[in-house]
């Protein structure tokens, strides 16, 4: 059996650790484990590489992939697809497995339908906003990540009182990694894209904290509208002083937690075993803690939101 992996769109914590769990397996049932170098691009131009627990070992632990990523439209064409059909020939490959986002995991089925080639999808990016599965491959260790980070600011706030704070997380459009950071680390205050707020309560809600812990933090999503010009605002309109911290892209690239590790492992097992079965679609998601193949078309499930009662009890809308 010839396998084929593929990472398209945004990295996440935990690929590189799938990608050794599955090489392994391919191995012990002497079986071959191709990656497509650039995503569906590097697929086009066949940039195709043969993996090895070997070569892959020194990477379980480190953030990123591997296998480079491309966000190109290449499946969009149907002269690229007739290309990339006869480049899956050309290598007998017998399965596909898709690493991506909400949009990647949209192509899983069009693969199958028009390559007539199994494909199992991976839902993996540190949003956690693939629609169908409470949670992606790659959250865990982001949100560690930023908890990790704002447990330092919260010391120096606590060792200096009398000033506020600002952190800005990733999360793209989506406001489910922003809201779930907030929780852990006991914001005052969180801003989603989703969700519109009042200034006016966002600078009493800070002023409130401010008086009583002598420190006030603030979380926000990265798509918020007013992400670029919010803390200027909050000085030059309310006197409101913030220190502001964005996390960045060191959250997507941060090293891989001890649940993203053991999720690559298990999701991996899934993955080899559906090949195995001759299962020819699915994606793996989570459900209450268990993982299971899903054969459900998440192109026509409605967008993942996040949860309206956390936000409003972190920003205690529920008593105004």
């Amino acid at each position: 059996m010839n396998i084929l992996a593929v990472v398209s769109g945004g990295d996440a914590p935990g690929i590189n650790a799938a990608l050794f769990h599955l090489s392994r397996l391919v191995e012990s049932n002497d079986d071959v484990l191709y990656g497509a170098s650039g995503g569906f691009l590097g697929l086009l131009n066949e940039q195709i590489v043969e993996l090895s627990p070997t070569l892959l070992m020194p990477t379980i632990g480190s953030g990123g992939s591997y296998l480079p990523s491309s966000r190109e439209p290449v499946l969009n064409g149907v002269s690229r697809r007739a290309k990339i059909k006869s480049i899956l020939e050309k290598y007998a490959i017998d399965g596909i497995v898709l690493f991506g986002g909400d949009g990647t995991m949209r192509h899983v089925l069009p693969i199958v339908s028009v390559m007539a080639v199994p494909c199992i999808g991976i839902p993996t990016t540190i949003d956690n906003d693939v629609p169908g599965t409470d949670e992606t491959l790659g959250f865990d260790s982001a949100c560690n990540y930023a908890i990790s980070a704002i447990d330092g600011i919260l010391a120096t706030a606590y060792g200096l009182p009398g000033r506020g704070f600002v952190v800005e997380t990733l999360g793209g459009r989506s406001g489910i990694l922003a809201l779930q950071i907030a929780q852990a680390v006991g914001a005052h205050a969180v801003l989603l894209p989703e969700y519109d707020f009042d200034e006016q309560w966002l600078v009493d809600r800070l002023r409130q904290a401010l008086d009583k812990f002598q420190h006030a933090l603030l979380v926000y999503g990265e798509g918020i509208a007013s992400s670029r010009t919010l803390i200027d605002t909050l000085h030059s309109n309310h006197h409101l002083r913030l220190r502001d911290t964005r996390l960045g892209h060191a959250q997507r690239g941060s090293r891989p937690s001890y649940r993203d590790r053991w999720l690559a492992n298990e999701m991996m097992d899934l993955v080899y075993q559906a090949f195995a079965d001759g299962i020819q679609y699915g994606v793996v998601v989570i459900h209450d803690g268990r993982l299971r193949l899903s054969e459900t078309d998440i192109a026509h499930l409605p967008p993942k939101m996040p949860d309206r009662n956390r936000y409003e009890r972190i920003n205690d809308l529920h008593s105004s």
